[in-house]
């Protein structure tokens, strides 16, 4: 299941990175943030990426992905991605402490996110094809792949430097500004299941209930009941494709007390209801 905190890069072994394709049908993942570069291909269907300056319904300011296009999330940005029909990706993330090691005054550096304005430059279809060649050189991991690998990545890296990025000196103050909510997400990422205490994530941050409150949607894009119910909402989303339990169980097992509620969330973040998702499986 994904992790709704600061993430900690898993990388592959003999490898800096962390490197995976994934296949999901009207995925939902609620804003999470991590210290490394994170990008985004799409191999098959749609995805829908939204940051701290976009809301979680779709069709509203979020950036949808389409087959063969890739979005680029820089370190400490507030993010999450949504489908609304089946996709495949593939996801990539760079510890920052490898691109650190690289590019001089990396914690100032900011990379551009979204391509859409780029589709027939040279530098892009490069970009592309240096990342299906990751794609399918991951795929089939032959002797010596991840030298393969890691040569196609930094090529794609350098090109991403070179033409796509600049500097932005506030960075560091925003970035710990995020920080700060840190041990807030991991307590929502263990506690979904059972009440979540404002006052005890107040607290986490030395903030009275409602500076944090106003700090949390300010950061998040979301309020901090909205947040726990979306994380709510992904793990019912899961259990609700992989099992036969009732939707009742699976609401209270997750968290849920309020049933009119979920129904109008789940609605809103998949275009259908909960009954007509199991229908599709």
């Amino acid at each position: 299941m994904q992790q709704y905190t600061h993430e900690n890069v898993k990388s592959i072994p003999h490898l800096p990175i962390y490197c995976d394709q994934y296949e999901t049908y009207r995925q939902m993942s609620p804003s999470h943030w991590h210290d490394h570069l994170e990008i985004i291909y799409v191999l098959e269907g749609e995805l829908q990426v939204t940051n701290d300056e976009t809301v979680y319904t779709f069709g509203e300011n979020g950036y949808t992905l389409c087959a063969d296009e890739f979005y680029v999330i820089n370190s400490s940005k507030i993010h999450g991605t949504k489908s609304s029909g089946r996709v495949k990706a593939l996801l990539i993330q760079i510890p920052y402490s490898y691109l650190d090691s690289y590019i001089d005054d990396y914690s100032h550096v900011r990379f551009e996110e979204c391509y859409q304005n780029e589709h027939g430059k040279a530098e892009y279809i490069q970009m592309k094809k240096l990342l299906r060649a990751v794609a399918h050189i991951y795929q089939n991991k032959e002797k010596g792949y991840e030298l393969r690998l890691m040569a196609k990545l930094n090529e794609f890296i350098y090109i991403l430097y070179t033409n796509y990025s600049h500097i932005e000196k506030n960075v560091e103050k925003e970035s710990k500004q995020i920080a700060r909510l840190k041990d807030v997400l991991q307590y929502v990422a263990e506690s979904y299941q059972e009440p979540v205490s404002l006052k005890t994530a107040a607290e986490m941050v030395s903030l009275n209930q409602e500076y944090f409150c106003r700090m949390f949607k300010r950061c998040m894009g979301v309020t901090f009941l909205e947040y726990i119910n979306l994380v709510r909402i992904d793990h019912i989303h899961e259990e609700l494709l992989v099992t036969d339990d009732s939707i009742t169980d699976i609401l209270q097992r997750n968290g849920f007390t309020n049933y009119k509620v979920f129904s109008r969330m789940f609605k809103e973040q998949f275009g259908m209801t909960p009954r007509e998702l199991r229908k599709l499986k």
